[in-house]
């Protein structure tokens, strides 16, 4: 957190440009930590979320009401789309198993939490940031599958948090898209993005390694 706050400092100097950013990067911090721990985003955060990054991104003269509201309108309805999908395809899933499926890939937490991204990013921020969230979930997920094959602990249908790699998306977008990652690595996003994966990686395999003992 406080290497994120002298980064910000550093890129954004500007007292409100500052804040706003310390107040989403917090945001974001809090909803990933809970989502690796506990595989939940709960409503009780990304509600007043949704206010605040709202207020802020209506008070973005770059921004705007309009951009920020049909950011959040957009991320919410595409994410929508993709849970009632999965559970089509859970419940499909299930029947041809015979066995109840206990979690799906989105959750209605996600559904939410694709709303608040879309209110900070706005549009058409939010279809770069879901397509990077959602291609990082899959990059991880292959990675996943291996290491746990290799190891002899593979299972079919292990859901895995997409909350991270939403707000992954999201925060190359925000806070600067292409500069920001060519600041930090200078061949592009693509070694940005297996680093973070890396750490998220880490990270839930230890989580899923201790509830396998």
């Amino acid at each position: 957190m406080i290497a994120g706050a002298l980064w910000l400092y550093r890129n954004s100097p500007q007292p409100d440009a500052f804040l706003a950013g310390f107040l989403i990067l917090s945001i974001f911090i809090l909803i990933t930590i809970i989502d690796i721990e506990h595989r939940l985003i709960l409503h009780i955060v990304t509600g007043p979320s949704a206010l605040l990054i709202g207020l802020i991104g209506i008070l973005n003269p770059e921004r705007g009401f309009q951009k920020t509201l049909l950011g959040g309108v957009v991320g919410f309805g595409i994410v929508l789309g993709l849970y009632v999908f999965g559970g089509v395809f859970a419940r499909l899933i299930a029947r041809m198993r015979g066995q109840v499926l206990d979690e799906v890939a989105f959750g209605f937490g996600d559904v939410t939490l694709a709303g608040v991204l879309g209110l900070s990013v706005g549009y058409p921020g939010i279809f770069v940031a879901l397509i990077i969230g959602i291609l990082a979930a899959g990059e991880f997920s292959l990675v996943y599958i291996l290491f746990m094959y290799v190891l002899g602990r593979y299972r079919a249908f292990v859901p895995i948090p997409y909350g991270p790699f939403l707000i992954l998306g999201a925060s190359i977008v925000y806070f600067g898209g292409g500069a920001f990652v060519e600041s930090l690595f200078p061949y592009g996003p693509l070694w940005f993005l297996i680093l973070l994966i890396t750490i998220f990686a880490l990270l839930y395999v230890r989580e899923r390694y201790k509830d396998a003992k």
